[in-house]
């Protein structure tokens, strides 16, 4: 396993990770959370640093209920998925039927989306809406998901022409994280990245790479989905996730990326 920056690093190199121009349109990002079942009071935080250091404008909603709208969804680029419908969420965190269709119309009407982590299990119910989330999306975790013990592992680059993973190494060392297996994959999706499961870590993995990083369409919306990233210290001990979270944004919000890949993480893969 190839040494893992240091957490000092891997914040140091969000200074200079974009090459966006400063006079460049800030793309506007819209993180959903406030209901979840990992520490999301802590994850988005860092999300919206991540992506504001890279000359984004990012707005947080923790009341989907109240904000999940056709009018407030139109001042966005692309949403950020940090959210898991619980029975401990308020109120406000409940997607209503309005809510559910405004989220739907705006992706399939192009708006672009990036779905982080635990939330490819949200909405994983026998309702109508449930099996159409899980399309709008591209799968994921759903209700078959799992990981084995968390462990450091090594990210393989599958796909070096898609404009996200395009000039970045073939293989980069990850932190100590959690690696999902099993997850649902749609036909139409393309894998960018994969990890090796491997059971000498833990019997419960799969012995076989799975797909951590992948994308697809939902009407005319780019959506791209990034399982990696369990807490902060995995985020931060990463500068390949933070590369590939920056750049996956850029891609659903304008179908371009603009980002450079990081000196540090090239010589990382040496």
């Amino acid at each position: 396993m190839r040494r893992l920056f240091s957490l000092a690093l891997g914040t140091l190199f969000l200074l200079t990770l974009s090459a966006i121009a400063a006079d460049a349109k800030p793309i506007k990002v819209l993180i959903i959370t406030g209901d979840h079942g990992h520490a999301w009071k802590e994850t988005t935080p860092f999300l919206k640093e991540v992506l504001a250091k890279a000359n984004m404008s990012v707005d947080v909603t923790e009341t989907p209920g109240k904000d999940l709208t056709a009018d407030n969804l139109k001042k966005y680029d692309v949403l950020v998925l940090n959210y898991r419908d619980t029975k401990n969420g308020g109120p406000e965190s409940r997607w209503s039927d309005d809510n559910k269709k405004a989220f739907t119309d705006a992706v399939k009407g192009g708006k672009g989306l990036v779905v982080y982590h635990h939330a490819s299990s949200a909405f994983t119910g026998d309702g109508d809406f449930d099996k159409e989330f899980e399309k709008i999306i591209a799968g994921g975790w759903r209700k078959q998901g799992n990981h084995g013990k968390r462990h450091e592992f090594s990210v393989t680059i599958r796909a070096q022409d898609h404009p996200i993973t395009k000039g970045m190494p073939a293989e980069f060392a990850h932190s100590n994280d959690e690696l999902y297996q099993n997850s649902v994959m749609l036909p139409d999706s393309i894998v960018l990245a994969t990890a090796f499961s491997d059971k000498k870590k833990d019997e419960k993995n799969t012995d076989k790479h799975e797909p951590v990083v992948w994308v697809a369409t939902y009407g005319k919306g780019r959506v791209c989905e990034n399982v990696l990233g369990h807490d902060v210290a995995a985020m931060k001990g990463s500068l390949g996730f933070q590369t590939l979270l920056i750049r996956g944004v850029e891609w659903a919000a304008t179908g371009e990326v603009r980002s450079t890949v990081p000196a540090e993480l090239k010589k990382s893969s040496k």
